[in-house]
Order: C-alpha cells, then sequence, then structure tokens
C-alpha cells in the first residue's frame, strides 16, 4: 500500500472522476456513452483494490472470484436458479431447494452460501435466500446465461489445463493452429477445432450463439459507421447484393445493422455461418430476419456470393492465428469486386490494454487466436490484397476497418 498522502491524493482523484461520472449522468448519455461511462466506473473500481491492496490481500480478492465463478457454474448445471422463486418477496431456503433438486441439503447450503457472500444470492432471513437482478438472469436462458456457461467451460478451463499444455508442447511458439488449441488439450480432443467442440451436442451449439449477444453492448455492430451509403449505391444496383454477415451466428449482429441503416432490404442481405448454425437461425423463424437469404458455408471455403457490396465480418479474425486468418480472408477478397467493401469489426489492443482485452487475448489463445493491434490489422489485410480505407472507433473500445481490394495485389 502506498503511503498515506499518496492514498489520500489518489482517493480524491477517484472522487472527482466519481463526481465528473455523476454529472454526466445527470446530463444524460447516449446508450454508448452510457456504457462507456460504466466501463469507467467499474476500472475506478478495481484500480482502486490495486492501489490500496497488499500483495498478498490481492491473492484473497481472487480467490473468491474463482470460487464465486465455480458456484455460478454450479447452480446452473444443476438448474438451481429456477427453482427459487422470482416474485417480489418470495424466497426459498437451502432445505426447500435442496429437496426440489433432489440434493443433499449441505451441499446446496455451501455452495449457495459462496453466491450469497458474493451478492449473487440475497439472504431472506436464517438459512433462507431470494434472488437479485443478477441472479434472475441467470434463472433462464439469457444472453448472461450463456455467457457464465461459455465463460467457465470454455475460458477457466482452457486457463487451468495452460500449465499442463505448455509443458508438453513448449514455449517456443504461441499457439496457432486451430485443430492443435488449448481448448482441444482441455477437453481431451486433440484435432478438433474449438467449433466442433462448441458444436458438438445441440445444447452446447445454443449456449455458444446465445453467449455471443452478451457482447454487443461491449462491440457494437457499427457504432458511429454510417452503413447510409450502402443504401445509396444499392439504388443504382438493383440486382446486387447489399449486405453478407459472414460468421454470422445467430443474426443478433445482422438485425442491429438492419435496425440501424434505414430503407437497407433485407432481401438483398445474406446471413453467412456454418451449415449448423443457420440451420438453427433457420428454424428460430425469427421475424426480424424475414427475407433475409441464410447460407450455409465454410469461409475457409470459396465465398458463394460475389461481388456483393458489403461484406462483414465481426469478431472473426480474433479467433484465428495469422496465417489461418489469411487463408480465412482470401475467399471472401476473391469474390470482392472493384466496389466491394469489407468492414472487419473488431477491438484493437493498444500499448496498454484494458483488463478486458488482456484477458481476451489470453482467451482467444486457448483456441490459437489472438487480439491484435491496430498496425497488426493493418499489416494482416494487406498480406490479404485489402488496403484499409478508414477505420472508425467508437467509444466502448471497438473498431469498424473499412477495407477495399488494393487492385496492385491483384
Amino acid at each position: 500500500m502506498p503511503p498515506i498522502s499518496v492514498l489520500a491524493d489518489y482517493l480524491l482523484s477517484v472522487a472527482r472522476s466519481l463526481s465528473g461520472a455523476a454529472e454526466g449522468l445527470r446530463i444524460g448519455f447516449n446508450k454508448e456513452g452510457t456504457v462507456a461511462t460504466r466501463q469507467h466506473l467499474l476500472r475506478l473500481a478495481t484500480d482502486l483494490i490495486d492501489y490500496v491492496a497488499r500483495p498478498e490481500d490481492k491473492l484473497m480478492v481472487w480467490l473468491p472470484v474463482l470460487a464465486h465463478l465455480t458456484a455460478i457454474r454450479l447452480f446452473i448445471k444443476w438448474g438451481a436458479f429456477e427453482k427459487i422463486p422470482t416474485a417480489e418477496g418470495t424466497s426459498t431456503s437451502f432445505r426447500e431447494l435442496a429437496a426440489e433438486l433432489k440434493a443433499d441439503r449441505a451441499l446446496i447450503a455451501r455452495v449457495g452460501r459462496v453466491l450469497v457472500a458474493n451478492g449473487t444470492l440475497a439472504r431472506a432471513g436464517d438459512d433462507r435466500i431470494t434472488h437479485t437482478v443478477f441472479s434472475k438472469t441467470l434463472a433462464t436462458e439469457t444472453p448472461i446465461w450463456a455467457m457464465a456457461q461459455v465463460g467457465f467451460d470454455n475460458g477457466l478451463t482452457s486457463f487451468s489445463a495452460m500449465p499442463k499444455y505448455f509443458e508438453q508442447h513448449g514455449i517456443d511458439n504461441e499457439p496457432n493452429d486451430r485443430f492443435q488449441t488449448i481448448l482441444s488439450f482441455a477437453e481431451g480432443a486433440m484435432g478438433s477445432t474449438a467449433w466442433a467442440i462448441n458444436h458438438s451436442s445441440p445444447e452446447r451449439l445454443k449456449v455458444i450463439m446465445l453467449a455471443m449477444a452478451s457482447i454487443d453492448e461491449y462491440l457494437p455492430a457499427l457504432g458511429s459507421y454510417d452503413l447510409g451509403w450502402v443504401v445509396r449505391e444499392g439504388g443504382r444496383l438493383p440486382e446486387q447484393t447489399l449486405v453478407v454477415d459472414v460468421g454470422a451466428g445467430g443474426g443478433q449482429t445482422l438485425k442491429k445493422i438492419l435496425k440501424a441503416t434505414p430503407g437497407l432490404d433485407p432481401m438483398r442481405c445474406v446471413l453467412e455461418d456454418l451449415p449448423e448454425v443457420v440451420a438453427v437461425v433457420e428454424g428460430q423463424k425469427d421475424a426480424e430476419l424475414v427475407g433475409v437469404k441464410m447460407v450455409g458455408m465454410d469461409f475457409f471455403k470459396e465465398q458463394p456470393i460475389k461481388g456483393a457490396l458489403v461484406y462483414y465480418m465481426r469478431r472473426c479474425l480474433h479467433d484465428y492465428s495469422d496465417d489461418e486468418c489469411l487463408a480465412m480472408l482470401k475467399p471472401t477478397v476473391a469474390a470482392m469486386s472493384n466496389d466491394s467493401r469489407l468492414l472487419v469489426v473488431e477491438m484493437p489492443v493498444g500499448t496498454q490494454p484494458t483488463r478486458l482485452q488482456a484477458s481476451m487475448d489470453l482467451m482467444m489463445m486457448a483456441i490459437s487466436g489472438k487480439e491484435r493491434t491496430m498496425d497488426e490489422y493493418r499489416e494482416l489485410l494487406g498480406k490479404a490484397g485489402l488496403v484499409v480505407i478508414e477505420a472508425v472507433p467508437n467509444t466502448v473500445g471497438g473498431t469498424v476497418i473499412e477495407c477495399a481490394v488494393d487492385n496492385r495485389a491483384r
């Protein structure tokens, strides 16, 4: 811990930051501004812990976080959150909850107390618990419910396997083979890609697709990038496909693009992903995707839609190594015409990445992907035969990178 006078000065600076944030909230922000302010407040809180904690304190802060995440995963796995009544003023006891789950009362109480101690559940008297706002999101199939599972099953499982993985595979090269990932090592499925693992059962596929929706506000589909030019250009060429969402997942991003771009005809838009993902989306019969063409494809193979005005890739490149990104980009570049644009949406890291960016990079390492700086993206895209026209950042860390074909490379 720093000297008292230094700590006092730091606390005063935090107080000023909090005061500024409070005034901003009174004035009112748009959604993106509110998200940025909330992220700023979260950084202040975590920085404060780091600043005042001694080395031994840090471990005492981290260990409860691991226990908390584990307890959340167990209650989701057991279906325990959904057994707790959600009506205002209602509660249940650990004994009643254990009976509902046909489980041992002491086991449920011990795991449940971790959730109470960390504020996920609330105490409602001796041996009784009730929902919080957060725990209610874990009681039904929400994006947060899904991300809690993916974060544990893919993230923590891979993190805990890293020491043994590197012991066996060495540290002379960063992981760069999508068939030999830390996740597949942890799952005992070497030779399988992360996507083969995540799509290995209908339940796991459903969870991974739903989890992707939880990052939307951290990485807006377009942010301040204006796609209105596509509508204007499309009026001149009525037969041209306007937007192809490559690796679109459940279509949540394409829906946001359609909503943010008045006049964009869904019948001139295409949703592309692996066939099993497209089959799920088609089965959902989403009213917001009526008219959108659904195409099953593998973006390492030929791009089936030629000469579209916009090809859109959101959070795709960070899943892969440089060589695999080039193999993935080349089929799309080959399909582009001179007036086509590729929009790459990522969260470029700076020289001092945030906690979230650095953590995401480690998670991407688990599937042989990586986060990159803006310069690294320019270099990678250049090697694929593209030139960056502009990069449009938003206030919460994401950037839309607009690219065109570099005819000098053709």
